[in-house]
């Protein structure tokens, strides 16, 4: 079976010029298949976005934002402490730029499928509903991150300077709208092009669309079930399952599992070189070899060149019941073997160099020194330094890595800066639609449906002979459990600040959660949205308005 990576390579082998070649059966798919390559362009680095500036990570002190690289230090303390954001950051214009180019691509498409020739009605049909997808999923997340955005549906031919800012509330119906048009039998529920659009592409997204507008002012009464239905009926269908194990779902060459709904596809023959990997795999780590003196080299392939853009929070750890809950050691990595020797201290390669215990499991000195006669050069650092070094907070810069992304077939595994996973990035899977559907059952008022959501997830991670102890009761469903149990379950997974603001609750745990914030204590209700790029407003004519406090 082909995969949606293996059409990602978009050219115009003619010479023919762009308006003949995209109204011709090859040249139109060309011109889908790069609606679907944004999808790289938007995911595949740094999602600053989504992960700064949240109650489970915080900024870490990679080089690559220590002021090495310009001004990338800045930018990503004024997203994660709030206080300074300006209009002017470029992760903010970055994404901003990116999202509303890959609409421009969805639009040319669309505009182009009314005249394309050699294609039959009902591919066509299809192509015009995975467009619309694409379309509308790039519209919830600028809505989601700028409130007030404008909405573009027609190709651009022209300069054009002008395009009026609509309402969140505008926004939100036009998305929902465009999902409407989306008939269940132009998709198939199985695409035979692994990565196309489905059927339950779209009513996931739909699902999330509703549910994010129950929250707000002016949300409709039945949207948080409708977002409960259309969960069940992907959890109901027969087209996905959940993966035996947590574990199961990351396994290397297991990206097109059962489990997964909608995701960024990679592989290695369509990267078009070492930029253009997904990063997945490199951002919630540190250098070994920096941070140990001897017992890595620099770049180490065993473990992957981990930089810290983001660093998890004593919080997160916290969360996790080891003891029965096989997702802790399925997500870090705990323990740290050398991979070159040290003849001055006597360290051999394959001797146990870094450990950090447990966070919830008691390790005493007497723990400590049992080990070290075992493992006389392990360095041990414990939870309680489990912090940055940098800002004269006092920790080690060090934690448990986040591992469940890791590709040991990266291409170019041993480069220094770049990201070269071919592992798909997993946008949507069928364990965030059954918690998905647990929030929309108890914002309906149906408690005991929401807990039966949530056991099923949390029984899939139990340790074996622990099924019964990670069973839900109604009586313990709120928003802060639900939202503990998607930081368990997504770890990494470019959802945190979404999931926090849909809720109300971004700047409660962050404020108690991400220490840099909370000492910064800059955050208020006008965070909720990001500041418009300064950029745009300059370049554009008529009115166009910067959101609140910007």
């Amino acid at each position: 079976m082909s995969s949606c990576a293996d059409f990602l390579e978009e050219e115009n082998r003619s010479n023919i010029n762009a308006q003949e070649y995209f109204v011709e059966k090859d040249g139109f798919e060309s011109l889908v298949n790069a609606a679907y390559a944004s999808l790289r362009t938007v995911w595949k680095n740094e999602p600053w976005l989504f992960c700064l500036g949240v109650d489970i990570y915080t900024r870490g002190e990679s080089e690559l934002i220590s002021g090495s690289y310009g001004n990338r230090d800045v930018y990503s303390r004024e997203l994660n402490e709030y206080g300074s954001l300006k209009a002017d950051n470029e992760f903010v214009g970055n994404f901003y730029s990116n999202v509303y180019y890959a609409i421009q691509t969805c639009n040319t498409a669309i505009s182009k499928s009314e005249s394309v020739v050699g294609l039959s009605e009902n591919v066509r049909k299809q192509r015009v509903a995975e467009l619309r997808f694409l379309r509308a999923y790039y519209y919830y997340l600028l809505v989601e991150q700028f409130g007030r955005i404008a909405i573009v549906t027609d190709e651009i031919e022209t300069p054009m300077l002008s395009f009026p800012q609509k309402s969140e509330q505008e926004v939100y119906k036009f998305i929902l709208d465009e999902l409407d048009t989306i008939d269940d039998n132009i998709l198939p529920e199985v695409q035979s092009d692994y990565g196309r659009i489905t059927q339950g592409a779209v009513k996931h997204l739909q699902a999330l669309v509703y549910l994010t507008r129950g929250y707000k002012d002016f949300a409709s009464s039945d949207d948080f079930s409708k977002a409960a239905a259309l969960c069940d009926e992907i959890i109901n269908g027969t087209t996905y399952e959940l993966q035996p194990t947590f574990a199961d779902v990351f396994k290397t060459g297991n990206e097109k599992n059962n489990e997964i709904i909608f995701s960024v596809q990679y592989d290695a023959s369509s990267l078009g070189g070492q930029y253009n990997g997904n990063g997945q795999q490199n951002l919630f780590g540190f250098e070994l070899w920096t941070k140990v003196v001897s017992g890595f080299e620099q770049g180490n392939t065993t473990y992957g060149w981990k930089k810290n853009q983001f660093m998890c929070t004593p919080f997160l750890f916290s969360l996790f019941d080891t003891s029965i809950d096989s997702r802790y050691d399925a997500t870090f990595k705990s323990e740290f073997y050398a991979t070159v020797a040290d003849p001055s201290i006597g360290l051999k390669v394959g001797d146990l160099r870094v450990y950090f215990p447990k966070y919830d499991q008691t390790f005493t000195d007497a723990d400590k020194a049992e080990l070290l006669t075992e493992h006389p050069n392990a360095i041990v650092v414990t939870k309680d330094r489990w912090k940055q070094d940098i800002e004269n907070v006092g920790g080690t810069g060090m934690c448990p890595m986040v591992w469940k992304f890791y590709d040991p077939n990266a291409t170019w595994p041993s480069n220094n800066t770049n990201y070269t996973s071919t592992k798909d990035i997993f946008l949507f899977r069928l364990a965030d639609t059954y918690l998905m559907a647990a929030e929309a059952y108890y914002q309906a008022g149906e408690p005991d449906l929401a807990a039966k959501r949530l056991t099923t997830v949390r029984q899939r991670a139990a340790i074996p002979g622990h099924k019964d102890e990670m069973v839900v009761a109604s009586s313990d469903v709120n928003i802060d459990f639900i939202l503990d149990e998607r930081a368990r379950e997504l770890v990494g997974e470019y959802k945190r600040w979404m999931d926090l603001k849909r809720t109300g609750k971004l700047i409660e745990r962050t404020l108690a959660h991400n220490n840099l914030a909370a000492r910064e204590n800059k955050m208020d209700e006008h965070i909720l949205v990001r500041p418009i790029p300064q950029s745009v407003i300059d370049q554009t004519e008529g009115e166009i308005s910067q959101n609140d406090k910007y």
